[in-house]
């Protein structure tokens, strides 16, 4: 139940689980998905959003759930993160959050760090 979730709600896991489910022989229920590259508090904001369309960001988390959200195509969730990084910006996260700006196109982003910086 919970990839047809995933996948209905996600573009890029409904690819994932197609691709998987095409490579094995096992029941579907058996095989175990691994996202190496994603930190657990990370991917669990992900859930959550796919889940309820709301999420608990936090200044720890918050730019990799923005990478998460880019590489899923989440556009709702990418706003949302946009959203908390600009209203939670410090000396200490700005430039970071610049970097992001500029790898994922954020313009907004861009803007708001440099008007910040």
């Amino acid at each position: 139940a919970h990839r047809c979730i995933l996948a209905y709600r996600c573009e890029a896991f409904s690819t994932m689980f197609a691709k998987q489910h095409l490579s094995c022989d096992a029941k579907e229920d058996e095989i175990p998905f691994d996202l190496s590259d994603v930190q657990p508090d990370v991917f669990l904001a992900v859930v959550e959003f796919l889940y309820t369309n709301c999420v608990m960001l936090s200044s720890k988390i918050a730019l990799d759930v923005l990478t998460s959200a880019v590489e899923y195509g989440l556009d709702e969730l990418q706003r949302l993160c946009v959203d908390y990084i600009n209203s939670t910006l410090t000396v200490e996260s700005a430039c970071e959050a610049l970097q992001a700006a500029v790898t994922y196109r954020q313009t907004d982003m861009k803007d708001k760090c440099l008007a910040f910086i």
